[in-house]
């Protein structure tokens, strides 16, 4: 079972669930306040799943892949971009937090995490990822316990 919330652009990161403590530990609900107010791209939905809080696509609800070996550009052009589609960012769009915007070869705008660039794949359906781990490149967006 997973539960979604609406995008948040707030200043929080993960760290300011340890304000308000008086042990200095955050609470369950201090935790996943933090998390769900991390700022994120409206591309992308923070859905909470068994594993913890991950993000997807926001217009299939398809999983999201970062590309391991590279970071601050995208390599995936022509016939890879068909089977790992890009997470395009619109005109306008800024960097938020841990998601940056890298340049595309076509020209095209596209959004990273943590520097790496940011894709779905292909086969995939909701809940059900069929391209982690492809050629020891691919891997899906991280978890982030609450």
């Amino acid at each position: 079972m997973r539960s979604s919330i609406p995008r948040t652009i707030g200043a929080l990161g993960l760290a300011l669930g340890l304000i308000g403590s008086p042990t200095g530990h955050a609470s369950q609900s201090d935790r996943t306040t933090s998390i769900t107010q991390l700022p994120y791209p409206a591309e992308a939905s923070l859905v909470q799943q068994p594993l913890g809080w991950t993000f997807e696509s926001s217009s299939n609800d398809l999983p999201l892949y970062l590309y391991e070996p590279l970071s601050g550009k995208s390599t995936c052009n022509s016939a890879c971009a068909k089977q790992w589609i890009p997470l395009l960012a619109l005109p306008g769009e800024k960097p938020l937090g841990d998601w940056t915007i890298v340049v595309r070869k076509d020209g095209r705008r596209q959004w990273a995490f943590e520097q790496h660039p940011v894709y779905t794949h292909l086969h995939d359906k909701p809940d059900m990822p069929a391209g982690a781990g492809v050629k020891g490149d691919w891997r899906l967006m991280p978890y982030f316990s609450s």
